[in-house]
């Protein structure tokens, strides 16, 4: 198992770049952020301005996910962990899952706003009005699927957490260095 070095060396676990760590964070942070100021969503007098972060911090979710997408496609990668086929498999298939869940959460809200007949701005600087035709039932069912794909990012982002405590807590392979913020690669 690796322990954070190699046999015979002495070098640190191996770490992403430092885009990757500011993206990874970054897009964390808009998460939970975003699913906080949901919960305001729903009544009392904060509504508009809880609304109006929410889908901001939606638009950054969306747009730093696909910058996240493209930059791993450039990005150098550090060599994956020694794990059992199975473990890479389920890790694999769960990233997939996350990023798909991060693009398709807050698309899903955006489609549903316009949807509804609304447009949208980010952070009051940039709007983007509706390009569609209101359609209540539309509407509604975008509006339940983007808070069905939100619950699942959640839930995913949970497992992924999770996931990386187990790998150094447990396993102790020092995976959890790789995306640790504050040190230097």
């Amino acid at each position: 198992m690796y322990k954070g070095t190699k046999p015979g060396e002495n070098s640190p676990m191996p770490r992403h770049d430092p885009v990757t760590l500011a993206l990874h964070w970054l897009i964390a942070l808009l998460i939970a952020v975003a699913y906080a100021a949901s919960s305001l969503v729903e009544d009392g007098p904060g509504r508009a301005w809880a609304m109006t972060l929410h889908g901001s911090l939606g638009l950054s979710v969306f747009g730093l996910s696909l910058l996240r997408i493209l930059w791993r496609g450039f990005a150098r990668h550090p060599a994956p962990v020694p794990m059992p086929a199975l473990m890479a498999r389920l890790a694999h298939y769960a990233h997939v899952a996350l990023y798909v869940m991060m693009v398709a959460a807050p698309a899903l809200g955006l489609l549903a706003l316009w949807a509804s007949g609304q447009g949208i701005s980010l952070f009051g600087m940039l709007a983007l009005p509706s390009p569609m035709a209101a359609s209540r039932g539309l509407a509604k069912f975008l509006d339940e699927a983007h808070e069905l794909a939100a619950n699942a990012l959640v839930a995913l982002a949970l497992l992924h957490a999770a996931a990386a405590i187990f790998h150094q807590y447990i396993l102790r392979d020092h995976l959890l260095e790789r995306m640790a913020p504050g040190r230097k690669p």
